[in-house]
């Protein structure tokens, strides 16, 4: 019996270069579909120019410019809903001994009556 195991199409690296191109990416096309200009945006999110600027060029900002623009593109909900997913993804026990480590398992025996 021969197991065919195609390990490449089971393995899925994600780079930090990816995400960041992802997240640029979002950012530059949110603030297209609402019609804003790198400039507007900035004015509504009270983060400078030049920040949106490098965020859509490279992904890159403080955690606090990407919450407000965020914000300012009415994208901040959907990216706290993935953020709450995975803090309740992170606080899961990675196996069902952490969940109960110290908690023995009690079988019980019930004895049968005497049957004739």
């Amino acid at each position: 019996m021969s197991m065919n195991l195609n390990i490449e199409s089971s393995i899925h690296l994600i780079s930090r270069t990816d995400v960041l191109s992802t997240l640029r990416e979002w950012v530059k096309l949110s603030r297209q579909r609402l019609g804003l200009t790198q400039e507007e945006l900035s004015k509504k999110s009270n983060v400078p120019a030049t920040t949106i600027s490098r965020l859509e060029r490279t992904g890159l900002a403080s955690t606090d410019s990407l919450s407000r623009v965020l914000f300012a593109l009415d994208q901040l909900d959907s990216f706290y809903d993935f953020l709450k997913a995975r803090l309740r993804f992170a606080s899961f026990p990675k196996t069902l001994e952490d969940e109960v480590p110290n908690k023995k398992i009690l079988r019980v025996r019930h004895k049968r009556g005497n049957e004739k």
